[in-house]
């Protein structure tokens, strides 16, 4: 097994003595190539012991993190928590006919790159023909691996079907149909990071909303800082200076009238300095409801991608086969002293 391992995959040699704990975190671009070509260089990168299985793209990286697009030692901090010590990422764009991709490897310790290689390659490259070994290349391109003359693809030749090689020399192309695929359902175990993201942005929003409703119900038309507001009014007309006086019933607004310069000499005085206090108070708890009601919209919108990031996740190969040949255990205790255990499994 091991030595058809090493057959089937370029460069496994030299890459194996390399770090293992690398997270790709997958190729950013809208073609359908693209998906391809990265879940490609994922089974390539797994095929050379590179990939520690870790599942998270940059996207979520960035969104969890709070990266900037090109901000490398953000993105170290993330690789540090999630263990790894490098981390390969990329972009795929279209140039015409062709496609530019970019590849990049972080070192998570020092927050430099490692390497960073542009390739433009064409549609027929990213076929399902040429696919695994476009994947190859680009990865023995960024880890700089010289494939060996054993590992350099045979000439063609006319020889019939009898004297092909052993079919563990035939190095795979694509990955298996369906593995490394998006799937939606519930999973375990769930990085400790999405429940943290639930969490922390739940707390937030739940924080907000509270801010939004206790200053919005305040400046209501029953709040208490209306009823201050009439209070103050109402104390002007029975204090001992006529010229402050604001009429609780008056249809206008009564900030205005408290507000309002009683000399218009002098522009930086106001009728009742009371009323003017009470509004002041009122305006500062409007901007509190607003950015209260703000905080919350958009605390919502992070818990929902939280939420949702909680039930999408990388097809388990090894979970699916499970469930598709029905495997199951259980047990129960017995009558007396004992225990018993059972399984099932559908061929």
């Amino acid at each position: 097994m091991t030595f058809g391992l090493v057959a089937a995959t370029p460069g496994l040699a030299e890459a194996g003595a390399l770090d293992s704990k690398t997270t790709f975190l997958g190729l950013e671009g809208d073609d359908a190539l693209v998906t391809s070509l990265a879940d490609a260089i994922r089974w390539d990168l797994n095929q050379r012991g590179l990939d520690d299985g870790n599942t998270m793209s940059l996207a979520e990286l960035k969104l969890t993190m709070g990266c900037g697009d090109e901000d490398l030692a953000c993105f170290a901090q993330g690789g540090q928590t999630l263990g790894s010590s490098q981390l390969v990422f990329g972009a795929v764009s279209k140039k015409g006919a062709d496609y530019v991709v970019e590849l990049q490897s972080l070192n998570v310790e020092t927050g430099e790159l490692n390497n960073k290689i542009e390739r433009t390659v064409t549609a027929e490259e990213l076929g399902d023909a040429q696919l695994g070994a476009t994947a190859s290349g680009l990865i023995d391109a960024l880890y700089k691996i010289e494939p060996s003359v054993e590992e350099l693809p045979p000439t063609e030749t006319t020889d019939g079907p009898d004297e092909l090689g052993d079919a563990s020399d035939v190095k795979p192309t694509k990955p298996p149909p369906g593995e490394r695929a998006l799937i939606w359902g519930a999973y375990s175990p769930r990085p400790a990071w999405k429940w943290a993201g639930v969490g922390v942005s739940g707390v937030l929003m739940v924080g907000g909303l509270g801010m939004a409703i206790g200053a919005t119900v305040a400046i209501s038309p029953n709040g208490p800082i209306r009823k201050e507001l009439i209070t103050a009014a109402e104390n002007s007309l029975q204090d001992s200076k006529p010229g402050n006086d604001v009429d609780p019933n008056s249809t206008q607004d009564l900030c205005e009238l408290g507000r309002a310069a009683p000399d218009p000499s002098k522009p930086n005085e106001v009728t009742n300095a009371e009323v003017t206090r009470v509004c002041i108070k009122a305006d500062n708890m409007a901007t509190v409801a607003t950015a209260g009601w703000i905080a919350t919209g958009v605390f919502a919108a992070t818990t929902v991608v939280f939420t949702t990031l909680l039930f999408v996740h990388k097809n388990d190969k090894t979970a699916a086969k499970l469930r598709k040949h029905g495997v199951g255990f259980g047990g129960a205790p017995m009558p007396g002293n004992g225990f018993t255990v059972g399984g099932s499994f559908r061929f």
